[in-house]
């Protein structure tokens, strides 16, 4: 299987990104062909550019004043002559921005004001990457600790603390490493590209190198200003994912309140809750609460389980879980717009399907008729 492994030796941002795809081998023409649809495009052309003994691409784009508001952006990346794969890839690194935005500065999505994320060198990045990651065709991307910098940076917004708040929320749950250097090493739109594609993998499986490709910025440091990408091929399972159970039993506790305690650790996180009987000491019958976490939630799931429940401990254990690479598609039925999943194997082939019951249930409960004959209703609009 093809994977792609972001090395961000020092740091990652959008127009680093697109310098590296296109030094792995992504034809810059194609990707200037993306582009046709933007209005007011600057020049972009890439250029050899030499950091120390290591040679890479750099990515000149000329200057432009020209701004544009979310749904601006989100109006013309939509419009694109591009395949839907690369709308729906950048217009969901500019969905992570944009809800970042909103958490930091405590507004809706609608109130969000890019400042200098607003700039066309924002979309130009965010389409340009989403078109070089679908030329590859990587079934996973894989990548390494982040590296932020210190101390403070000037924005728009005046002076704030390097990296900036909007960067660490985006990058919640991916491994930092922080440097003494006063320079922005991850931008935000840097962020969003380790968010989207690099989700919930931390480690890279051994894989044969097929192309690798050198972004390279322009900050004078003791390090190489570079990023640089890996393309692969790999024999490891791709969809193997470390994960925490963490269990607790409990007889001394109201059962009629443990329905309840799980949704809300399930809420708080949990990718599974299971509850079960036991027998414990003395004869007694107990429940045993088993909880399916990824790594990054332990703290916050262990605080949920003292709070809602009378248990004083509790153990964990590591496993691994095995999931079927997936995609949710919405269509139309007569009976109103439907989510499905598709489930696929390793070599690509889809191997089952699943309607979202969330839908079913909203259908059946506008038509007041049973769930079961919702769903038959459904799959049989489907198959028509």
């Amino acid at each position: 299987m093809k994977i792609i492994f972001i090395d961000p030796v020092f740091g990652i941002s959008g127009d680093m990104m697109i310098s590296a795809l296109i030094d792995a081998g992504v034809p810059f023409e194609a990707l200037q062909k993306t582009l046709g649809g933007v209005p007011d495009i600057p020049d972009i052309r890439p250029v050899r550019l030499d950091q120390g003994i290591l040679s890479g691409v750099h990515l000149e784009i000329g200057r432009s004043e020209r701004h544009f508001s979310l749904t601006d952006m989100e109006k013309i990346i939509g419009s694109l002559d591009a395949g839907q794969g690369v709308k729906d890839d950048a217009l969901g690194m500019l969905n992570i921005i944009a809800n970042a935005e909103a958490t930091i500065h405590g507004v809706s999505r609608e109130q969000v004001h890019f400042h200098e994320l607003s700039h066309i060198d924002t979309i130009i990045d965010l389409v340009c990457v989403a078109s070089g990651m679908r030329s590859i065709g990587a079934d996973a991307v894989f990548c390494g600790p982040v590296p932020c910098g210190s101390g403070t940076i000037n924005t728009s917004h005046g002076i704030i603390p390097n990296p900036p708040p909007v960067t660490l929320e985006i990058l919640k749950g991916h491994s930092l490493v922080f440097y003494p250097e006063n320079l922005e090493l991850v931008t935000p739109t840097g962020a969003a590209i380790v968010a989207y594609y690099a989700q919930k993998r931390d480690r890279v499986p051994a894989f044969r190198e097929m192309a690798k490709g050198y972004g390279v910025g322009t900050y004078q440091s003791s390090r190489p200003d570079v990023l640089r990408i890996f393309v692969g091929e790999t024999t490891s399972p791709l969809h193997d994912e470390e994960i925490l159970i963490i269990e607790a039993d409990i007889d001394d506790m109201e059962m009629e309140y443990l329905g309840s305690v799980i949704e809300r650790v399930r809420s708080a996180g949990a990718i599974d809750v299971l509850h079960f009987p036991v027998a414990m000491k003395k004869g007694r019958m107990g429940i045993r609460l088993s909880v399916a976490a990824e790594i990054s939630q332990f703290e916050n799931i262990v605080e949920h389980i003292f709070a809602e429940t009378t248990t004083f401990g509790l153990r964990w254990h590591t496993s691994f879980r095995r999931i079927l690479r997936r995609e949710e598609e919405t269509i139309d039925t007569l009976y109103g717009p439907v989510r499905i999943k598709k489930g696929f194997d390793r070599t690509g082939r889809m191997i089952k399907t699943h309607i979202e019951f969330d839908d079913v249930k909203a259908i059946a409960d506008a038509k007041n008729i049973p769930y079961r004959e919702a769903l038959e209703q459904i799959k049989k609009g489907i198959d028509s």
